[in-house]
């Protein structure tokens, strides 16, 4: 019953949070932001989490994870209703960089609750609907901010907001306040190579998915000449078909094994990036992109369960692994557009050949986790 009462207070974050994303561009634009300043706003919020991440998830493994998930979701529901009381660039950039500071209390604090809370069994199972439940947060997210749009520019923050106080309320009154395996007082130990090379991992994958997002609407706009809604209807459908896929991680690493999983999404990032640019129409472009997530989604419950696994620095663990999905997201637009405009190929190259890197490295960091398991 647990997993899924967590599954429901990031289910509510992430849709809270991605209610904003179709408002923040024209919000912005409104008040007189250049493009670039319209980046700041969108980048403001991963660079504070990826800064303070690592910070939150050492308090938390001291105060215990249900006091990160209430601080992340009241900060963030707070700041969402912020954002429209004053009209103002600088503001916005600032309350969203502030947003992101308050906020990565939250999802370092669930990752590592799931972690505290599952047997080694069902670990990857309950990840699974971990990451479902994120994946759908953001696909239900933009719907609901662009109905919302339509009774005012002000009512998607407004229910932004609500959503915070919900996950908040919910956390208050239905989570244990699990605590990390360290006493004050004890110097943490830091992480191990084989979680580091983990978390390096998580930074790559997100690179990868960022870059396709974001190169994704302009090889579809230049190649076949489509627009937003085409864009939208694809990483919506994909976006469903990975949460689905997550859903059934435990299944389907009875199977694998979850480094095996790991290894199937480097693998299939490897093969199919490069065949993207080549898509003979949007239809095969479509399944090429479907292929590609639904092996993330394979991948990343098991990356969660693997690093979840010793009670010790759980939640400096999470921290550090959501710090470097959230540079992921820093580094990944940046890059990919700057190699889209040297050629259309080359960002999805590019992720094929750092996918290949990632294979290599695989093999070493498999032997590093057992030995640390082992104690050998």
């Amino acid at each position: 019953m647990e997993i899924f009462t967590i599954s429901f207070v990031v289910f509510t974050i992430m849709s809270g949070f991605s209610i904003l994303f179709p408002i923040l561009p024209f919000w912005a634009t409104n008040l007189g932001a250049t493009p670039f300043e319209v980046g700041l706003v969108f980048s403001a919020y991963p660079l504070a989490q990826f800064i303070f991440a690592p910070i939150w998830g050492k308090i938390s493994d001291r105060l215990g994870y249900k006091f990160g998930i209430s601080v992340g979701a009241l900060g963030f529901g707070l700041t969402s209703l912020l954002i429209p009381i004053y009209p103002s660039v600088i503001y916005l950039i600032i309350i969203r960089f502030l947003g992101g500071i308050i906020s990565s209390a939250a999802l370092p604090s669930t990752s590592a609750y799931i972690g505290a809370i599952s047997s080694e069994r069902v670990s990857t199972r309950n990840f699974g609907i971990y990451g479902a439940a994120i994946g759908l947060g953001i696909v239900v997210g933009p719907f609901i901010g662009g109905f919302a749009s339509n009774y005012g520019t002000t009512i998607p923050f407004i229910i932004s907001g609500i959503f915070g106080f919900l996950a908040f309320l919910v956390s208050i009154l239905a989570l244990k306040n699990v605590k990390g395996n360290i006493s004050f007082g004890v110097k943490a130990k830091g992480l191990k190579t084989d979680k580091k090379i983990l978390v390096l991992f998580a930074f790559v994958i997100m690179v990868i998915m960022v870059n396709f997002e974001v190169i994704l609407a302009l090889l579809i706009k230049d190649k076949f000449s489509l627009g937003s809604r085409e864009v939208g209807y694809l990483l919506g459908f994909s976006g469903l078909v990975g949460a689905i896929v997550q859903g059934n991680a435990g299944r389907i690493t009875k199977i694998t094994g979850e480094w095996g999983a790991i290894f199937l999404g480097f693998m299939a990032s490897a093969a199919i990036s490069p065949l993207i640019p080549l898509a003979p129409s949007f239809k095969v472009l479509s399944l090429l992109v479907v292929l590609i997530v639904s092996f993330s989604g394979i991948s990343q419950p098991s990356m969660l369960s693997l690093l979840s696994k010793g009670a010790e620095n759980r939640g400096e663990v999470m921290g550090a692994y959501q710090s470097a999905s959230s540079l992921g997201r820093i580094v990944g637009p940046i890059l990919g557009g700057y190699l889209y405009s040297l050629s259309i190929k080359l960002p999805f190259l590019f992720a094929s050949i750092l996918s290949l890197v990632c294979l290599i490295i695989w093999w070493r960091v498999k032997k590093l986790y057992t030995k640390s398991l082992t104690g050998v």
